[in-house]
């Protein structure tokens, strides 16, 4: 994205790029978050316009255009079967969509929220993170099941036992989902923010404010 509210999606197979910024479909302010899909299929878009768009990655056409947030959406997420979208927001809320009908199904208080991570392997449960804690969710009865130790991220390991997170101090937590018991410590230079699991979970990146990334 490029802060005009347009959305280009780069196909890495063949060069080519899908412009989905047509005035009509595009946001209105500059974009936030971006999400695609498990399948690939679709994209999600959060924009200063305080909108959700969910667009066809293949045509760039906006398929459905969600106005219900209260905020801007600074971190979005698709659940393992993509039938629902999470949505965080400055208004310190998360808000749960259906992706077939656009339906708003749940919206969840979080105080402080930065981000939102289905598990891959239930789509039921959903991690979020503030500026203080982690909390992982039934997004069915919208309770918190679990806090784990842990701030401004919470990402789950693909096969949904462990959460990565970061904590005071410069260190970078590896949880277990179901105890909350710390597995790991790993001690950073800096405040520690993004992280992503490879696709078997056996590594891990994380992303520094000193401009590392260590694995």
């Amino acid at each position: 994205h490029d802060g005009t509210g347009a959305c280009r999606c780069g196909m890495t197979s063949s060069g080519r790029t899908l412009d989905a910024g047509c005035p009509a479909q595009a946001h209105t302010a500059g974009l936030i978050a971006v999400a695609f899909s498990p399948c690939g299929q679709r994209l999600a878009t959060g924009g200063q316009d305080k909108s959700v768009i969910l667009w066809d990655a293949h045509t760039g056409k906006g398929a459905q255009h969600w106005r219900g947030q209260g905020s801007c959406a600074i971190s979005l997420c698709f659940s393992a079967d993509g039938a629902r979208l999470a949505s965080a927001s400055f208004d310190e809320k998360i808000r749960v969509w259906d992706t077939a009908t656009g339906a708003l199904l749940r919206t969840i208080e979080a105080s402080a929220v930065r981000s939102v991570h289905f598990s891959p392997t239930d789509n039921k449960v959903l991690a979020s993170a503030g500026q203080t804690d982690s909390i992982v969710w039934d997004v069915d009865s919208g309770e918190r099941t679990r806090i784990i130790a842990g701030r401004h991220f919470a990402v789950f390991s693909p096969d949904g036992r462990t959460v990565a997170t970061s904590s005071v101090g410069n260190v970078m937590l590896l949880v277990d989902a179901g105890s909350r018991a710390v597995r790991s410590r790993m001690d950073h230079t800096s405040p520690v923010f993004p992280s992503s699991f490879s696709v078997d979970g056996s590594k891990l990146a994380t992303g520094c404010y000193d401009g590392t990334c260590k694995v």
